[in-house]
């Protein structure tokens, strides 16, 4: 009987074991061949986490030495993922004391010099750049990341023992970063004051004597921050509306009246005494069936050159360049460098258009050329290079928006240094005409552009678009304070009956640069 019993014990016991061992099989089953691969990531996703840091590519620099795009922020408790654009700081990361480049933030100027690169899929690789001077300088400015490695379990926390790794390439020199023209304070003055008052255009300062670009910038802003990190959906929607990614101060535009700063220094260049010559306005002038008005049909009476460019006069403007001759203003603008582009080393710039003699056979095709219509055509950066002409006397220097690439110690790479051009007209000339343009702020259609704050030379220019409610609105001339002389440039690509004109917009972008000087 005991014997039984304890043979029956046993069999239970055998029993109870080979039920368990049946279910550990179907456990060990299903983890490792239905769950394997699940798992296996898991287990790898909780072992080891890599956050980059840095993306060891270089900067680009303003002329002071400040980054126009990045900030280095100092990663600890106090500073966390508050102060990062993108991504959380990592649990891991709040104990240790790291410095952190955020590349873009809304903070970024002059974000269509500098353009973008893209987050690359592998944080790893380096970047490239895809617009601006991140493209044109991508080979100068590439850089290996730094990036912070540790072992941590499912909540975040270091694994002990561990400890962690840190992964960073460091050369004698690289990375390289760009040193622009650019004044970051007056960029960022610039953009404030344009943000709303210039929904479409660009704004341009720049010092003529050493053709040194100082501003540039194109409205609406380039968001290289939303760029970066990518965007789609309504936001991206919002930004092809806007052509936001068009660098409208390297775009060409019918120019309008500014244009007539052209004619003029055609006709003196041919004969000085053309400044004296008279014509008798009507209000317009008649090309066979054709009439051409003055701004409201104003008739402005027997005027001279410098009373015309104050009233803007097409009829006395079109009259001069019909005994000028086309060939003879054609030659002038190419003197001063329109229809060429002006070799700055960004990505898109275009180089406006001046039409052949052969192309202009009717009078009435001069007329157009008169007034800065038609198939005339200059970007804002050209404008303000003939300005710079005017402001240094004749004498042509090439815009400069890079003037160096350095190393990561300082030490100079690369030197671009200051192109100065030919003699276009003879100096008493262009000073001639730099004071008739004082009288046109002074007294004329510019006058929207004076201030007591500087004293101003420059023309203003409405050019009408066929079929369109809009026109161009520009102003471009120069800034002469007690330290400095200053070419300045504003368009309004879309300007509406009843708005402020580009004068009076410039006045007050002006002002709020200066401010910041």
């Amino acid at each position: 009987m005991r014997r039984e019993r304890r043979q029956a014990r046993i069999v239970h016991v055998i029993s109870i074991f080979l039920v368990l061992f049946g279910l550990l099989l179907v456990r060990l089953f299903s983890l490792q061949l239905l769950q394997g691969w699940r798992l296996a990531r898991q287990a790898a996703a909780q072992r080891t986490d890599t956050y980059v840091y840095a993306s060891g590519r270089g900067q680009i620099l303003d002329r002071n030495g400040l980054s126009l795009h990045a900030s280095l922020q100092e990663l600890n408790r106090g500073a966390a993922a508050a102060s990062k654009a993108s991504d959380p700081v990592p649990v891991y990361l709040q104990d240790l004391v790291l410095v952190e480049e955020v590349r873009y933030s809304a903070a970024s100027v002059a974000t269509h010099v500098t353009g973008y690169i893209k987050r690359p899929v592998n944080p790893l690789q380096p970047s490239e750049g895809i617009s601006g001077l991140e493209r044109s300088f991508n080979r100068e400015l590439w850089g290996t990341p730094a990036a912070i490695g540790v072992i941590v379990d499912a909540r975040g926390q270091v694994v002990p023992g561990y400890g962690i790794s840190e992964w960073k390439y460091e050369h004698l020199r690289r990375p390289y970063s760009v040193v622009t023209t650019i004044d970051r304070k007056l960029q960022a003055a610039a953009e404030a004051a344009g943000k709303d008052a210039v929904k479409k255009g660009a704004f341009i300062l720049l010092d003529p004597q050493s053709g040194d670009i100082l501003v540039l910038a194109s409205f609406p802003r380039l968001p290289v921050e939303d760029l970066y990190n990518g965007t789609a959906g309504e936001k991206l929607e919002q930004m092809e509306r806007g052509q936001v990614y068009l660098n409208r101060a390297l775009m060409p535009y019918a120019v309008g009246s500014v244009f007539k700063v052209v004619v003029a220094a055609a006709a003196l260049a041919e004969d000085a005494s053309a400044a004296f010559a008279t014509f008798f306005c009507d209000g317009a002038y008649e090309l066979g069936d054709r009439q051409i008005s003055c701004f409201a049909g104003t008739a402005h009476g027997r005027i001279d050159l410098q009373q015309a460019l104050v009233a803007s006069c097409n009829g006395y403007f079109i009259d001069l360049a019909l005994r000028l001759g086309k060939e003879k203003i054609i030659e002038t603008a190419g003197r001063f460098k329109l229809g060429q582009a002006t070799g700055i080393p960004l990505g898109g710039e275009e180089a406006g258009n001046i039409p052949a003699a052969a192309d202009l056979p009717y009078s009435g095709d001069v007329a157009n050329l008169a007034i800065g219509q038609g198939a005339i055509t200059a970007t804002p950066l050209q404008l303000a290079r003939v300005m710079s002409i005017l402001a240094n006397r004749g004498r042509d220097v090439y815009p400069r928006l890079v003037s160096k690439v350095i190393d990561k110690n300082g030490n100079t790479v690369r030197n671009y240094p200051v192109q100065y051009g030919s003699l276009v007209i003879a100096p008493a000339l262009a000073q001639k005409l730099h004071d008739m343009l004082v009288t046109v702020v002074e007294e004329g259609t510019a006058s929207p552009a004076r201030s007591g704050r500087y004293r101003a030379a420059g023309k203003s220019g409405t050019a009408q678009l066929a079929g369109k409610k809009y026109s161009r609105s520009w102003f471009a001339g120069t800034v002469e304070t007690e330290k400095e002389t200053l070419v300045a440039v504003l368009l309004l690509e879309e300007h509406y009956a009843g708005e402020p004109t580009a004068s009076a917009v410039f006045r007050r972008v002006m002002e709020a640069v200066l401010d910041a000087r």
